[in-house]
């Protein structure tokens, strides 16, 4: 018995190992794609203001430089951005003289573009520049003359280096690998990583399985090898990265990594079984008597055991989830804030009001699925209101059906207890478990809803503490989902659709089980599916607050003597430029010990800033909740506000605590901002006029 359940749990070692490499490889796919489509963004921009300058007659070398230089500040990991004339002569673009113009007529992804004009973004293999002497891949994309011939190219250069150290944050053990890989099996980016010299060959993997999945085109796979490099035997998973051009991201966990925790248990399973040989004889018939019992507590085992893998799967999303949360927020704050303030620079029946609209959008959805992806991140916990589920129900509702085929049928009595919830997050929750109803339907139908109220007992099915809870159904009379599918709806990435994600049913599992609650689904195939919630109760109905009091602060015109403290060059300048729009007075600093200094100085002379906007997390330097305890103990009466895209320290969601008077989430745009001030303009309005 002892050794069979070593056997299993070797392989059920390997299966969760299998499933963490398939989850990063995911999320790696995410990420090398979207530093990629960045730099996109930034090759079209400088291809569409060379082709506008060559439709205008001719091209006004210094303009475009200073264009392109532009470009290249918001881009700090690139090596170079540049363009080139017919020849291939690199004329265009910083640090270009005579003395350091190359030409790129020998290069395979110039002439590849000057032949073949509909290529769009071309990736080269490793290969060394010409200017800068690194090693590094190159993004390009053709230019083109009004009649349509070719007029030149515009690239730009990012190290292998910067590749590799892009996968550092990820745990993958001491002998684990990540790499990128082109579609001809060239390695482009291996961390930890390799360094040939720069005349080498580049490296090629020489895996059969890999090769086999390419021949039967599979985008993704799963196999055990070991390394044509290091010799290592290892579990690979591999995504092609989505790209027009083919490249493959690789996640590999090492066998004496995964199995560590196996050998201890094979050495804890050899001791107990002399002790169980021992007193075997003994106790025969003891447990004979306890078979049926024993029944019972296995069938309870494999289920805490398959509790325990979803949470695994969601602990190991969280976990990759929360290292990039920060950074990814801060760069959707400054793209969502610029498009927001771009449009109120512009007049409204400018033509490109509706090509920032759409980008707007886009970036909004973005941040949607950033939002689903950090739900999963350890520590997000939930800033808790007081809340009605019937205003949530009906506010998730009318923003998802609006428009379909399928009719909400919502049966909740007003009287009905009140709960302490993250409303965003709740009516998240109930708007993914509405999309799974409706998509459940695509010929239309009905989802009825409906709300109660009862008492749990101890040893509950929901498996919950006792005490008062909602209920909460949502029937649908679709499809229904097979019964060898309801184990595995909640797991991340599981989804019986084509087109599906795997999050959303995910994401209201882990949002409802972070509320004290639980999830659960009963199903029969053509008949429909029934989603439950239980959710604690507070025993009372919610009773409505009273509207709040006019902001005489911002009626009357009077700028507020703002601070702004951010790592983030770009969120400092938009910040700065929509708060003065907004009419204010501005200044901004990079750490939390020059907030403090500012805030001393100004204080010193009299004229205290009126607000401080803080940002959380500074890597390296004072963040914003030990500025803010310092601040406060220069003036008590500071008011500071908290700015973050994600953290693991509660303060976001218990601000208050911390001296903080509002929490402002990342990303946002001016109208999030001047929202804020609006909420604080009658309390920041009194804070000044007693100074």
């Amino acid at each position: 018995m002892i050794t069979y359940a070593l056997v299993q749990s070797r392989e059920a070692h390997r299966d969760r190992t299998a499933i963490t490499t398939q989850n990063l490889a995911k999320v790696l796919d995410a990420n090398i794609s979207g530093i990629f489509s960045k730099i996109d963004v930034a090759l079209l921009a400088v291809c569409d203001e060379y082709e506008r300058q060559l439709k205008n007659g001719a091209v006004t070398p210094q303009e475009l430089n200073q264009f392109i230089v532009r470009q290249q500040k918001r881009l700090p990991e690139l090596v170079a951005l540049r363009a080139t004339d017919p020849a291939g002569l690199a004329v265009y673009g910083p640090e270009v003289t005579p003395a350091t113009t190359k030409s790129l007529a020998h290069r395979d992804y110039f002439t590849t573009q000057r032949q073949n004009p509909g290529l769009g973004l071309v990736i080269s293999k490793p290969l060394v520049g010409g200017i800068s002497g690194k090693r590094m891949v190159v993004l390009s994309r053709r230019v083109n003359f009004p009649n349509g011939s070719f007029a030149g190219l515009v690239y730009a250069g990012i190290t292998l280096d910067y590749l590799s150290q892009s996968f550092a944050t990820v745990n993958v053990g001491k002998r684990g690998l990540l790499s990128l890989v082109a579609a001809d099996r060239t390695l482009l980016a291996r961390y930890p990583k390799l360094n040939p010299p720069l005349d080498a060959p580049g490296v090629r993997i020489n895996s059969p399985q890999f090769e086999a999945f390419l021949a039967a085109r599979q985008d993704a796979g799963t196999y055990r090898t070991k390394s044509s490099i290091d010799g290592r035997d290892r579990i690979y998973s591999f995504r092609k990265v989505s790209l027009s051009q083919p490249l493959y991201v690789f996640v590999a966990l090492a066998t004496s990594d995964y199995l560590a925790n196996w050998y201890r248990e094979v050495y804890d399973g050899v001791f107990f079984m002399l002790v169980f040989m021992t007193i075997t004889i003994a106790l025969a018939m003891v447990f004979s008597r306890q078979w049926d019992r024993s029944r019972k507590a296995e069938q309870a085992l494999k289920t805490l055991e398959d509790e325990r893998l979803k949470m695994e799967k969601l602990e190991s999303l969280g976990v990759l989830a929360g290292g990039i949360a920060h950074d990814f927020n801060n760069i959707l704050t400054g793209i969502l804030g610029n498009l927001s303030f771009a449009k109120l620079q512009l007049a409204p029946e400018h033509g490109a009001q509706s090509l920032l609209e759409a980008a707007e959008k886009a970036a909004l959805r973005a941040g949607d699925l950033a939002k689903q992806l950090l739900t999963f991140a350890r520590g997000g916990v939930p800033v808790r209101e007081v809340t009605s589920v019937a205003l949530l129900v009906d506010e998730a509702v009318s923003l998802t059906l609006s428009g379909s085929n399928v009719k909400g049928v919502v049966e909740i009595p007003q009287t009905l207890s009140a709960v302490q919830a993250d409303v965003g997050q709740m009516c998240q929750a109930f708007s993914n478990i509405i999309i799974n109803a409706a998509q459940a339907m695509p010929d239309g139908g009905v989802l009825n809803i409906t709300a109660n109220e009862l008492v749990l007992d101890v040893g509950n099915p929901a498996k919950l503490p006792p005490g008062p809870y909602l209920r909460i159904d949502f029937t649908d009379h679709g499809e229904g989902i097979p019964e060898a599918s309801l184990k595995k709806v909640f797991d991340p990435y599981f989804s019986t659709r084509p087109k599906g994600r795997g999050l959303g049913l995910a994401s209201a599992y882990s949002i409802v089980t972070r509320h004290g609650g639980s999830l659960s689904v009963a199903s029969r195939v053509g008949e429909g599916s029934t989603f439950t919630i239980h959710l604690p109760s507070l025993g009372r109905p919610l009773q409505l607050r009273e509207p709040e009091a006019a902001v005489p602060g911002l009626e009357d015109g009077t700028p507020l003597s703002i601070l702004v403290m951010d790592d983030e060059e770009v969120i400092r300048q938009l910040a700065e430029g929509m708060l003065q729009h907004l009419g204010h007075e501005v200044r901004t600093c990079a750490d939390g010990a020059e907030a403090v200094e500012l805030y001393r100085g100004a204080l010193r002379d009299g004229s205290p800033y009126n607000l401080v906007l803080a940002d959380l997390t500074i890597p390296g330097g004072m963040g914003g909740r030990e500025a803010a305890q310092q601040i406060l103990a220069l003036d008590p009466q500071a008011r500071l506000v908290v700015m973050s895209g994600y953290s693991n320290d509660p303060v976001m969601a218990d601000f208050k605590e911390y001296g903080f008077v509002k929490a402002l989430p990342k990303p946002f745009g001016v109208e999030a901002l001047a929202a804020l001030l609006d909420s604080l303009g009658a309390a920041t309005t009194e804070a000044r006029d007693k100074r």
